[in-house]
């Protein structure tokens, strides 16, 4: 079996939501962050739970000074669950759950009942980049409740506030709006309030610019001012801002280029480039372990299926029906700078500089930031 890998579950962003419903005094499965109960137990009129995507601490710490404004207000790191990519992590942010329990395993699962390998938040096909003309898989078959509903279902006066970019009708155009929305409608009324607010850099640039681009060290600049900015308006309010996942240089290995592995393979891997998932040619598994091992075992932990369940990486809890379907013979985690990219001919792969989804701490640790204000 291979080398035991723990993700701490108990200090990571699962329990940022657990700690929310606690907060509003909803049942939840997961242990909460005492550090977050005690802040929480200050009881402000507004909470905001901030997600700024791909803003891991290694990011944090290489783009921004150590007396920025963030830095300053950082409480403590925590973990990111595994898989440390958006699929997984947001959801684990806005269910309350972790991945095994949740479904959200990667950015582009194999779906038998279309036998397709698709992307669960845009609904394409990954390889060809097609719509899927069905009803969106996240809706058929990965649906969850959120957090706000339960908490608002359980506490009628408070309302909830949804922030998100333009990928959704009516969304903000930059962070800048973002923010000048939570600084309204905190003060529209009285009421206690739960907000869910979302951004989608650094990840975006990182991933095409690399960690230390200029254009990275821009945006952390200016989500750090925008934030110092809210900071100085709000009031009886509390903002809880954390990431998904941390981000890290990588080195693109096109698993095409060894024809000898890909013909083990049964269909293209799917969830992700530092997550692979292999679902494997029946009388071949003997054959790609060996291969793969012999390829790549320097830079990834090459797990079975049985194996990988009984880890407990996904975390613990109530298996979603799904996650077997999911998952092939085999999971390869990334330990090393490389990731792994396979071509059907269809569609180019994205060239890009940075990844995350792998096991290294640089993608795993978060930092949990708290502004807050009577």
């Amino acid at each position: 079996m291979p080398k035991s890998i723990k993700i701490d579950y108990d200090n990571s962003i699962l329990s940022v939501s657990n700690s929310v419903l606690k907060h509003f005094n909803c049942p939840h499965q997961y242990k909460s962050l005492e550090i977050l109960d005690k802040i929480l137990n200050e009881n402000y009129q507004n909470v905001i739970l901030m997600i700024i995507d791909g803003m891991g601490v290694n990011v944090v710490e290489k783009l921004l000074p150590e007396n920025s404004f963030l830095r300053q207000h950082i409480v403590t790191n925590i973990s990111s669950v595994y898989p440390p990519t958006t699929a997984a992590a947001t959801i684990a942010y806005h269910s309350g759950l972790p991945p095994i329990a949740s479904g959200w395993l990667g950015w582009m699962c194999y779906f038998p009942q279309y036998d397709k390998i698709i992307e669960v938040f845009r609904n394409k096909e990954f390889y060809s980049g097609k719509d899927v003309l069905e009803p969106p898989v996240s809706e058929a078959f990965i649906k969850y409740e959120p957090i706000y509903s339960k908490i608002t279902k359980a506490n009628p006066d408070v309302e909830y506030h949804h922030i998100f970019p333009d990928f959704e009708e009516g969304g903000c155009h930059s962070f800048d709006e973002e923010c000048e929305r939570i600084i309204k409608e905190s003060h529209q009324s009285p009421k206690k309030k739960i907000f869910s607010v979302y951004w989608t850099e650094p990840d975006s640039s990182i991933h095409r610019h690399g960690v230390e681009s200029e254009k990275a060290r821009i945006i952390m600049a200016d989500i750090n001012n925008n934030l110092e900015k809210l900071y100085d308006q709000i009031k009886d309010t509390v903002v809880i801002i954390s990431a998904d996942h941390g981000i890290i240089d990588i080195q693109r290995v096109p698993l095409n280029d060894y024809p000898d592995l890909c013909d083990t393979l049964l269909r293209p891997p799917s969830l992700e480039s530092r997550f692979v998932n292999f679902f494997i040619k029946p009388g071949k598994q003997a054959v790609f372990e060996k291969l793969f091992q012999h390829y790549f075992g320097e830079d990834f932990i090459l797990y079975s299926k049985k194996e990988f369940l009984a880890s407990g990486i996904l975390g613990t809890g109530d298996k979603h029906p799904l996650v077997d379907e999911f998952l092939g013979e085999y999971q390869a985690l990334a330990t090393g700078k490389r990731c792994l990219v396979y071509s059907t001919g269809e569609l180019a792969p994205k060239l890009f500089k940075a990844e995350h989804a792998g096991m290294t701490p640089a993608e795993l640790t978060v930092p949990l930031i708290v502004l807050k204000k009577k």
